[in-house]
């Protein structure tokens, strides 16, 4: 009368898995095809799924549908149902990315996969609203003709590197430009 769902760790070579990250934090690894609903069988409160492509920044958190077939090699959350109509945070995106990295390492170190280093990084996007509606000067055209590349999977050491490296050639020009004024009173 009743469903069954198992999960378990597979190896390697086999194919990909649907990766589900619990709300209490433990990895739960389900072959394919599986739906919402079957992965929310073993959750005991009132929560959704939530796929962790689709979660940006001061946006609302997207639920799946119950009847939606979960994605093998994709990563989901487990959220409870009180954050569904509450927008995503700086502190909850970090901390999701916290719990999505401790819990792939914890699995990695309980499977015996050591020779793989599993890093969860947010992508990061910075679009400036003037160039997204058109209005742009001069000064800004010039930024233009580059591509962006945003990468998912990016060092976080190199992305601060390299702002630290544009941070320090801005103070180098804004002191060029800057030159002492003289001011004089006269006293009588």
């Amino acid at each position: 009368m009743g469903s069954c769902l198992s999960s378990e760790s597979s190896d390697s070579s086999a194919s990909p898995t649907v990766k589900v990250i619990s709300a209490d934090g433990k990895l739960r690894e389900y072959a394919s095809p599986v739906t919402v609903s079957q992965a929310l069988e073993v959750e005991t409160s009132p929560c959704f799924i939530c796929n962790s492509d689709k979660l940006f920044y001061d946006s609302l958190i997207p639920p799946l549908h119950p009847a939606q077939q979960l994605q093998p090699g994709q990563l989901y959350f487990v959220l409870p149902l009180t954050r569904l109509h509450y927008r995503l945070t700086a502190s909850d995106m970090a901390a999701l990315a916290v719990k999505a990295s401790t819990a792939l390492t914890h699995e990695s170190k309980k499977t015996g996969r050591r020779g793989k280093r599993i890093r969860v990084s947010p992508a990061i996007f910075e679009v400036d609203a003037r160039v997204e509606e058109g209005e742009v000067d001069d000064d800004c055209k010039r930024f233009q003709s580059k591509e962006v590349r945003v990468s998912r999977y990016g060092s976080v050491a190199k992305l601060q590197r390299s702002a630290s490296r544009r941070a320090r050639l801005a103070v180098r020009s804004f002191k060029m430009r800057l030159s002492t004024i003289y001011e004089g009173c006269v006293l009588e």
